[in-house]
């Protein structure tokens, strides 16, 4: 029994006419008398019996009408839910770095929802590494993070700017008036760094084990506020992206001799419909970045 028989069935024992049932379905008489036909051969019942120009069901009839009609208004919520989700949505879950929430939550928790008050964003601060694992498994629905290209083939990544990492530490080290240092430089320095959850934990692990040393790493933490304070307390210092540290924040960010960089931008499942309260997200931020950067 297909749906189509179904909907013919319902509109034949509405209007107890063929020819009226048809013309509520618009379509022609004969294909509702076929598909009425074709029910009853099916299903091996005797739907209907005839009273002059009357249809009038059956006893077996109308018991298979009530479980149709059960199904028929279960499809009809079906069909409204989906057009809730499609046109009527705006929720979106976001994942956001700390790294970048420094500078790009308070615009969208601010002026993004000042403009869309329509539009509910959730966002889950977390490591780049989590936020893109969180997105491939659609949990999330996006995600403006840092990440590697490579990381998966089940992404969309749309770069929108780079990050550079920096040497950060506390105003009065010996390091801090340097316009750059090397790793000869803070080789021997001890460091607090963000846990395996952000690709900088993973980019400085990777420039210490290519010049053959190990870095002298006290804790790790995935709190970038915690990270601020071991430094500005004169105890460690550490690798950040220069849009973590903002001026209030007063401490020394030094550029690398041997400078390396983040890929920056939004990422979202491949195959996953864009939602339209996303796009106008999407839009936003590709505008704001231009005057980030």
């Amino acid at each position: 029994m297909t749906i189509i028989q179904m909907r013919y069935f319902d509109a034949v024992c509405r209007w107890q006419n063929i020819t009226k049932a048809a013309e509520h379905l618009h379509v022609s008489q004969p294909t509702v008398s076929v598909a009425m036909q074709a029910l009853e051969s099916e299903t091996g019942l005797n739907l209907f019996h005839r009273e002059g120009r009357k249809l009038l069901i059956t006893h077996d009839g109308s018991r298979l009408l009530g479980k149709i009609r059960h199904i028929l208004d279960q499809l009809d919520q079906l069909d409204d839910d989906i057009q809730d989700m499609a046109h009527n949505r705006n929720h979106i879950r976001m994942a956001m770095p700390l790294q970048l929430g420094t500078q790009f939550l308070p615009l969208i928790l601010g002026d993004f929802r000042w403009l869309h008050p329509e539009i509910r964003i959730d966002v889950i601060e977390s490591g780049g590494i989590s936020a893109l694992q969180m997105v491939e498994d659609e949990k999330l629905d996006i995600a403006l993070t840092n990440y590697e290209s490579g990381f998966s083939t089940k992404l969309n990544y749309q770069k929108l700017f780079t990050c550079e990492c920096c040497f950060v530490t506390y105003p009065g080290h010996p390091l801090a008036g340097r316009k750059t240092v090397s790793l000869e430089d803070f080789a021997e320095e001890p460091l607090v760094m963000l846990d395996s959850s952000f690709f900088v934990y993973r980019m400085v692990h990777e420039m210490f084990l290519k010049a053959g040393r190990e870095g002298k790493i006290l804790h790790y933490s995935p709190y970038l506020h915690t990270i601020k304070n071991l430094v500005k307390n004169g105890i460690v210092s550490t690798f950040l992206t220069r849009q973590a540290v903002l001026p209030e924040d007063h401490l020394a960010v030094i550029p690398l001799a041997e400078p390396f960089f983040i890929n920056s931008g939004i990422v979202t499942k491949k195959g996953r419909q864009i939602y339209e309260d996303e796009k106008i997200l999407m839009a936003y931020l590709q505008d704001i970045t231009k005057y980030l950067k």
